[in-house]
């Protein structure tokens, strides 16, 4: 009888414990890395969709766009020309023909409509 008594205390025991936490100092250190980066792209996020919300607005008023760098350039048609420049992301295409003017504002991969 003392033999099924010790090992119902042994059992018992054993579901009693606790998991052993990781040391301190590395969860505090990847805590503190992972809250890090996660402001830093956050930042990055909100500072990207600045960029580009400015730039729609103000093709949205046709006015020029302020942060568009990247691929300017422009063909000359007989009858016009269209200019193109790549932001971020976006691509803004600024018709400037006889037949037909308009600015537009796309994904980085639409294509001037007025090609041949």
């Amino acid at each position: 009888m003392k033999e099924k008594k010790v090992k119902v205390e042994q059992e018992e025991d054993f579901f009693d414990e606790k998991p052993k936490k990781k040391n301190n100092d590395e969860t505090k250190e990847k805590s503190i890395l992972s809250k890090t980066l996660n402001i830093i792209l956050w930042v990055v996020l909100f500072a990207w969709m600045a960029l580009v919300l400015v730039d729609y607005f103000k093709v949205r008023n046709e006015e020029e766009p302020i942060f568009c760098w990247f691929n300017n350039h422009t063909t000359t048609y007989e009858n016009g020309t269209v200019k193109e420049c790549t932001g971020l992301g976006y691509k803004v295409i600024n018709y400037n023909r006889e037949d037909y003017k308009a600015i537009e504002f796309g994904p980085f991969w639409i294509k001037d409509r007025t090609a041949e």
